[in-house]
């Protein structure tokens, strides 16, 4: 009996010696995990997490030009297509395709066929009207003649040169004619065609001054007046300048935009039409950013702008609106006048959020 109490005895010894050496192993565990970093609350934990880097580049706005600009095409200042007046058969043909010609040179003849004849009966209808008239009025100042037998041969008299009139008109239509100095573009006819009244004989460009033409938007129209200078880049590279000597007070139906013309002078002739062209508008001035496209980004509306930092190393986006796109860059407004640029990171980091700016100079140092 007494050793059976014994050896329950030495078991809850042993068992609560067990326990009390798991206690004292636990306790001085952490305290030596405290000493060296690894226990449960560390110092990694504790400290906060590090601040994103962004590369920062300081601009400042210029003044630049305010531009408008505009794709177009060349156009003749006149073009005119010439169209028979009169009938008859093509007797001679002075002008081709290509050809310079001066206001009133010749391009086509027509046979006169019956008109000389008709032109000498006309005259000798005239002289025995006005023998008529003559009789008349003389019989009349020695009252032999009424005024009304006076006033039959007058009319009669005019008759006889209208009609002579007519004819000289018609023989002298027969003779086409240029209407201006310019280039025959076209020629519709050939030795020995018959002309009707009214058909095509040749299309005729007065290429001396060329019409640059190019539509513009309703929201820029207003900022545009005859007058202006403006500038065009022709698609083989030459360069006009000219003036604006037409805006159109009424938009197309189809696309709401209106004509505008840009006179160019072309005294040798160099300048084609239908060529296409680039048409830039000077319309003032305006303050802008010159910066890369690559800087550019959407915010969560989907609006384009830039990510600067402010004071404070906070990330803050602004709106920007295309001033021009120029061989040096791109100009950019709607922004202050001086900026802390977010030049490379602006893709990693929010509106709001807290950054370390690292100056370009320091950065590439």
């Amino acid at each position: 009996m007494k050793k059976s109490i014994i050896l329950a005895l030495l078991i809850v010894v042993v068992v609560v010696g067990w326990l009390l050496s798991g206690v004292w192993w636990s306790s001085d565990q952490y305290s030596v995990n405290q000493g060296t970093g690894s226990g449960v609350s560390t110092s990694a934990e504790l400290t906060e997490p590090a601040l994103p880097r962004v590369r920062v580049r300081s601009v400042e706005a210029k003044r630049v030009p305010l531009e408008i600009i505009l794709l177009g095409t060349t156009e003749a200042k006149r073009k005119v297509r010439l169209r028979a007046q009169t009938a008859g058969v093509v007797k001679e043909v002075l002008a081709d395709k290509g050809q310079g010609v001066r206001q009133g040179d010749v391009l086509i003849k027509l046979a006169a066929d019956d008109r000389l004849a008709r032109l000498r009966q006309a005259k000798a209808l005239l002289e025995l009207r006005q023998t008529e008239f003559d009789a008349a009025a003389s019989l009349s100042k020695k009252n032999l003649r009424s005024q009304i037998a006076l006033s039959e041969a007058r009319a009669l008299l005019t008759a006889a040169m209208a009609s002579l009139e007519g004819i000289k008109v018609d023989i002298d239509r027969t003779r086409i004619r240029a209407p201006f100095d310019g280039v025959v573009d076209q020629r519709f006819v050939e030795l020995g065609d018959y002309m009707k009244v009214g058909e095509p004989v040749a299309t005729i460009l007065d290429l001396s001054t060329i019409v640059v033409a190019g539509d513009v938007s309703e929201h820029n129209v207003s900022k545009i007046k005859p007058g202006l200078s403006g500038h065009a880049v022709l698609v083989d590279k030459r360069e006009l300048d000219g003036k604006i000597t037409y805006v159109a007070r009424s938009s197309s139906a189809s696309t709401r935009t209106f004509r505008v013309e840009l006179e160019v002078p072309n005294p040798d002739y160099s300048v084609a039409e239908g060529i296409t062209a680039k048409i830039t508008l000077l319309v003032g001035e305006t303050v802008a950013h010159r910066l890369s496209l690559a800087v550019l980004t959407l915010s969560d509306e989907g609006v384009m702008g830039i990510k600067v930092v402010n004071a404070d190393n906070v990330v803050e986006f602004l709106p920007v609106t295309l001033v021009a796109d120029t061989p040096e860059g791109t100009w950019l407004g709607g922004l202050p006048k001086k900026l802390e640029l977010i030049s490379v990171g602006h893709e990693f980091v929010k509106k709001g959020q807290k950054v370390i700016a690292v100056p370009e100079q320091k950065a590439q140092d």
